[in-house]
């Protein structure tokens, strides 16, 4: 090719993109995108639609997802970003990043290529670090951020914690995803994808770097969330972004799978997080009046999706709410109605009454409030809520008509099962749904167990 604007012209319909974009010519693009070695900054305009056309590239053709692997595009854009200066563009930076987030999102092997051999994630966080600190001088320096959050993720994703300098990078990365979350600058910008990004972020960051994200009370560091003297504002900033995701219909599963997966991980990562959210999610019982579904409170929100019928959303807030619980089976029960628990507690076979083994200690904590002690004989464990004292509807009869009611309900429950319409369960000694042959099965039981103390 003579020049790159014959390349750009060939390749505006993504029609035969595998056969048109060559070596050569990918090398052409390279060049012009100041990739095809290391190019200090200032950058053109033809930086920027060299990238950007390299950006749409990667993303449409199998074929240039595996010749970029074998050019230095990846070494030197990892060393352009650690380069970056006042004068690179934001456009310019954008662009750098999607092309990273693409070349380590479709090409597994560059993850680790990326993050052993060049650096990558501390040169990321470097520059993470140098873009929050702008963040009140433009808005779109947000836009970059999420990009390399969305890059971080693709290196952290299979990544571990072996060493104590890498244990070090990884507070470091929190310490900053902390800054970006209680930042009155990130405050006022209300960017959704951000803290979506940040909570991606969090779910694949080991779990022993979470300290940085709850830092101890000091007189310079304030704060008006505060649990046993620890800064728990960037917990809340997370439970609130919950909420809001929860608030909106649109791409539910999306926006709430990250926030409610983050939650999850820093609630089973610390006791103090744990108890915190708690206090949010699932505050003492006072209005038992109403299913634990109904109402506008975020346990009503969660509880409501417990029975929602995308697997991987209504599984992760089901554990969510099971870890703030202890994984204790009767207060699970307790704040969220049998009912809502049931496919829950089936699928880990604690139908039975039985309690996983944990490791959670048996501290005191609060104990049921007055309103809850006051009706709780009356609270129907299936629904999770107050019901009316209900006369018996077998109050009047003889023996006889008792046996008849009964064999008449029998008869019915058995025509049903037998014509496919319900499959009647009992519950097996692994404390999952057992099948019945007959009903006279059911005559065993369900014991619930009691045990829905408060005490954390």
């Amino acid at each position: 090719m003579a020049n790159s604007h014959s390349v750009i012209k060939m390749i505006r319909d993504k029609k035969d993109l595998d056969i048109i974009i060559t070596d050569e010519r990918l090398n052409i693009i390279l060049l012009k995108a100041d990739l095809a070695a290391p190019v200090p900054p200032p950058y053109t305009e033809t930086t920027l639609e060299a990238v950007k056309l390299l950006c749409n590239l990667i993303y449409n053709s199998p074929s240039v997802q595996i010749q970029i692997a074998k050019t230095d595009c990846l070494k030197n854009l990892v060393t352009r970003i650690s380069n970056y200066d006042p004068t690179v563009t934001n456009n310019i930076m954008l662009f750098d990043m999607r092309i990273l987030f693409l070349i380590t999102a479709l090409n597994i092997p560059s993850r680790n290529i990326c993050k052993n051999e060049y650096n990558g994630d501390k040169l990321l966080i470097d520059c993470l670090n140098n873009l929050s600190n702008r963040l009140s001088s433009s808005k779109e320096i947000v836009e970059v951020i999420c990009e390399l959050l969305k890059a971080l993720y693709n290196i952290y994703i299979d990544a571990e914690e072996t060493t104590k300098e890498q244990s070090e990078t990884n507070k470091r990365l929190v310490g900053i995803l902390y800054r970006l979350l209680t930042s009155e600058d990130v405050k006022k910008l209300d960017s959704k994808e951000l803290q979506s990004g940040i909570a991606d972020l969090l779910i694949v960051i080991p779990y022993t770097s979470f300290d940085p994200l709850v830092p101890r009370i000091s007189p310079e560091n304030k704060s008006s969330e505060v649990f046993e003297d620890l800064d728990m504002s960037a917990i809340w900033e997370l439970v609130k972004y919950l909420d809001a995701c929860l608030n909106s219909r649109e791409n539910l599963v999306k926006n709430t799978l990250p926030a409610v997966s983050a939650l999850l991980k820093l609630a089973r990562s610390n006791r103090c997080i744990r108890k915190y959210a708690r206090l949010k999610v699932l505050p003492p019982l006072k209005d038992v009046m109403k299913r634990p579904e109904e109402g506008t409170t975020l346990r009503a929100k969660l509880c409501k999706l417990l029975t929602f019928p995308i697997v991987e959303l209504r599984v992760a807030i089901s554990e969510f709410l099971f870890v703030l619980c202890k994984k204790n089976v009767g207060r699970m029960i307790k704040y969220t109605g049998f009912g809502n628990a049931a496919g829950m507690l089936a699928n880990k076979g604690l139908l039975g009454g039985n309690q996983p083994e944990t490791n959670y200690s048996s501290e005191s904590g609060e104990s049921d409030t007055e309103e809850y002690t006051k009706y709780k004989e009356n609270i129907n464990p299936v629904t999770g809520c107050y019901e009316n004292p209900k006369p018996s509807p077998l109050e009047g009869m003889t023996e006889e008509q008792k046996e008849y009611e009964a064999m008449k309900l029998v008869n019915l429950v058995n025509k049903l099962s037998s014509d496919g319409i319900i499959k009647p369960c009992t519950v097996g000694e692994d404390g999952k749904p057992k099948p019945i042959e007959h009903v006279f099965e059911l005559q065993k039981g369900l014991n619930l167990p009691k045990n829905d103390s408060d005490e954390d």
